[in-house]
């Protein structure tokens, strides 16, 4: 498998291990894979986390489980089935997030907003929003702007009233993108 060079490059080796390159010297291995859970990792050390609402920590093996702190990057989806985005009904944002001390990269897709409120990640600079269930908005813009490192948000058209009002009462540095619908 082959990526783009600023996403990595992904090779199976003779021993049938994934091993990821992400470039500057840096290699990576899938540390973790079951069902709906992906753990990456470099030199041995969670980097990246691909999972669903349903994940439980415990289903790593220890040695991974004391280091998950030390995740850069999350992608949380709700799951990977259709049926709940067909009756929309989107998934509350798990609070295990906040273990997460160094996440810097969060992806939502197919959940409620709402549950920003109870996010305290304080290096998180780059957030996207996809399928969001958006209410209460001047409430989530207040949220938004408690992660003061927080630099880039990418969204769908879910959040685009969201957004709109962000940009009104927001000065700082935040870069703003909407995501094509065919992604």
């Amino acid at each position: 498998m082959e990526k783009d060079n600023n996403e990595g490059k992904s090779i199976i080796k003779g021993s049938g291990m994934l091993h990821v390159n992400w470039g500057d010297e840096k290699n990576g291995s899938v540390l973790f894979f079951q069902g709906e859970t992906i753990l990456l990792g470099i030199c041995n050390i969670p980097f990246a986390l691909y999972t669903t609402s349903r994940f439980d920590s415990n289903t790593l093996p220890n040695e991974h489980v004391k280091d998950l702190y030390q995740l850069d990057k999350l992608f949380l989806t709700g799951d990977y089935s259709s049926r709940r985005v067909k009756e929309n009904s989107p998934y509350e944002i798990p609070l295990w997030i906040n273990d997460l001390e160094n996440l810097i990269f969060l992806y939502l897709d197919h959940f409620d907003l709402i549950g920003l409120t109870n996010l305290r990640i304080q290096n998180l600079k780059t957030l996207v929003l996809k399928n969001a269930h958006v209410t209460d908005i001047p409430n989530l813009l207040i949220e938004i702007l408690t992660f003061k490192n927080l630099t880039h948000i990418a969204y769908d058209e879910s959040c685009i009233p969201l957004i709109d009002q962000l940009r009104k009462h927001h000065t700082g540095e935040i870069t703003f993108e909407l995501l094509d619908g065919s992604s």
